[in-house]
């Protein structure tokens, strides 16, 4: 209870109260001390002057006895110890004390002030009786001259008892003092704690959450202005709360009904929340993984080797994975770092069962490349019969202007049945590539020499850009001629006549970058991320004078990622289009 700041507080006024009362006690004390003191030094002063006025004609070589006895009598008279003390500093005389067992006075202030012709006045202890003592001392003059000292001591008792009365006087105040004092400092540490009290059980609310009580305390003080203070903190943590729950309430219900499976791991890859999607996917129920290591749940080496990617690199990355734990699932993840001011916070994990999309691809693509395969045979006859007939009715000119666009028609439709069946030879698991070590510049070049004729048809000029060393790289001769011939081709066909086209080979330290720029029409921002699907065309801003199949981009994408590399493009309206692709350096090594 002492402890508590009510009680510090009024024990402090009290204890400061008390002190204020015994310094003004002990100065005045002091002052009436002082006051005492001068009032006898004075009158002993006029006393010890009248004395030495009458010793100024006395024959100092009387006997001592007669010496003696003088001096008691003006002891007597004056009421108090007088001493005779020779210019020498030697003791003539005492009224109380044997002068044989007295030293020389002259060392002491009082005679030997006295000695040089002024009166001297000092309080100090009686070395003898050990008790505070008063001492007046004066010349005693004839003709002049210095005769001796006379000295008189009084000890102040009369100061003393009144001191004493005084101090008694002061305890008797003290006691009712402090008790008024302290009733005193209670109720004002009443009135100016009351309020911290109150204050302090409202926190204590607040922190147990309860943020509905508010400090009752209406004053312009100090204290007011905290409680209000207090109020308006506590109305806006309610407010923010009650918010903070609204979008926690949602966020959890959009969380806990969405179809994406939803991992949300730590820096140290245990788990911190998981939701029943996400549950169902990794076939783990209601069981408690909250806490464990993602890879415990999900047993998949590839995705712990992705997160500790993002750790590494703070980057997003996308990517699919076969779940074998969970029935050969396929799933679609996007990884992505959450970071703040303060590093690295967590991993989240969106997790998308795309098992029965792959499926249905895969059927697709089975379909797609059967169908391709059984229309090849019937596409070269009827292309056969057109050509026939095309020579064959040469005297009939209808009949042959058909005839050819049957022909032309029938070519057409065997380069997108060859681009299908193409295609799906390169999507196979297996994609058989004959890999052999060349310089791509020579591939490039190769591919150029292709194009000789439509470069020239439409004006057009193209510039490479190579490195002055060779530029190895471990691949498919043939596929990535097929790469450059489908990225040259593409540049040509939508590029305005007298334009330039570049292509530019990098040799990095990781691998190789490949680039094919054309100052062509461009394409819209919202396009480029479609550009490499399959039939995609960009209506608007391509011309469509190629005719082509609509499969050249996403064949050269499939045959980049084959040999594990990248291909992108960036592309302007009315400024044109790069496409470039990235062949690893690992493959050098292979």
């Amino acid at each position: 209870m002492i402890n508590t700041f009510k009680w510090r507080l009024t024990l402090s006024y009290m204890a400061l109260i008390l002190l204020f009362i015994l310094l003004g006690g002990f100065l005045g004390i002091r002052y009436y001390d002082e006051l005492y003191a001068e009032n006898l030094s004075q009158s002993m002063l006029a006393e010890v002057k009248l004395a030495a006025e009458i010793l100024k004609d006395y024959d100092f070589s009387q006997p001592q006895k007669e010496i003696t006895a003088l001096t008691e009598q003006i002891g007597g008279d004056i009421g108090g110890r007088v001493t005779l003390v020779a210019p020498d500093g030697t003791v003539m005389a005492d009224s109380q004390e044997n002068i044989a067992q007295m030293s020389n006075h002259k060392s002491f202030p009082e005679i030997r002030e006295a000695l040089r012709g002024d009166p001297y006045t000092v309080r100090r202890v009686d070395p003898v009786s050990e008790t505070d003592t008063m001492y007046v001392a004066t010349p005693v003059m004839s003709d002049d001259q210095v005769q001796g000292v006379i000295r008189l001591a009084v000890p102040p008792t009369g100061v003393k008892n009144l001191i004493k009365q005084l101090w008694w006087v002061i305890l008797f105040t003290v006691i009712p003092a402090g008790v008024i004092a302290l009733m005193v400092s209670l109720k004002y540490v009443n009135r100016m704690t009351g309020p911290l009290s109150d204050m302090t059980q409202v926190a204590r609310s607040m922190a147990e959450g309860n943020l509905k009580r508010r400090v009752l305390y209406k004053r312009d003080d100090e204290i007011g202005i905290l409680a209000s203070a207090m109020n308006t903190m506590a109305s806006r943590l309610d407010e923010k709360i009650t918010e903070i729950s609204e979008v926690k309430g949602r966020l959890e219900t959009v969380l806990e009904n969405t179809v994406n499976g939803i991992i949300l791991v730590d820096s140290n890859e245990q788990i911190s929340f998981i939701n029943p999607t996400a549950r169902i996917l990794l076939g783990v129920g209601e069981k408690d993984v909250i806490g464990k290591r993602q890879i415990e749940v999900t047993r998949s080496y590839a995705l712990t080797h992705s997160i500790d990617q993002v750790i590494k690199d703070r980057k997003p990355i996308r990517q699919e994975f076969v779940l074998h734990n969970f029935g050969e699932k396929v799933v679609q993840t996007a990884i992505v770092p959450i970071e703040d001011e303060w590093g690295l916070r967590g991993i989240l994990v969106v997790v998308n069962d795309i098992t029965e999309l792959k499926r249905l691809e895969t059927i697709r693509k089975d379909f797609v490349a059967n169908v391709s395969h059984e229309l090849k045979t019937p596409i070269t006859a009827i292309s056969g019969f057109a050509e026939t007939l095309i020579e064959e009715t040469t005297g009939n000119q209808t009949c042959q202007e058909f005839s050819r666009i049957i022909y032309d028609e029938t070519l057409r439709l065997a380069r997108l049945v060859e681009s299908h069946l193409e295609l799906s030879r390169i999507e196979t698991i297996d994609p058989n590539l004959q890999l052999e070590k060349f310089d791509i510049k020579d591939c490039i070049a190769k591919a150029l020499e292709r194009f000789d004729l439509q470069l020239a048809e439409k004006n057009l000029t193209a510039e490479t850009k190579f490195p002055d060393e060779s530029v190895l790289v471990t691949a498919d001769w043939d596929r990535i001629t097929q790469v450059m011939f489908n990225l040259i081709d593409n540049a040509i066909n939508y590029s305005e006549e007298g334009n330039l086209i570049e292509i530019t080979v990098e040799n990095r330290e990781q691998d190789v970058l490949v680039e094919v720029t054309d100052y062509g029409i461009g394409i819209p921002q919202q396009e480029t991320t479609r550009i490499f699907e399959r039939f995609y065309r960009v209506d608007k801003a391509r011309s469509r004078k190629g005719g082509g199949s609509g499969l050249g981009l996403s064949i050269v994408k499939h045959i980049i990622e084959v040999h594990g590399g990248n291909v992108d493009l960036h592309s302007q309206i009315g400024e044109g289009s790069t496409f470039f692709f990235t062949l690893p350096k690992k493959q050098s090594d292979q």
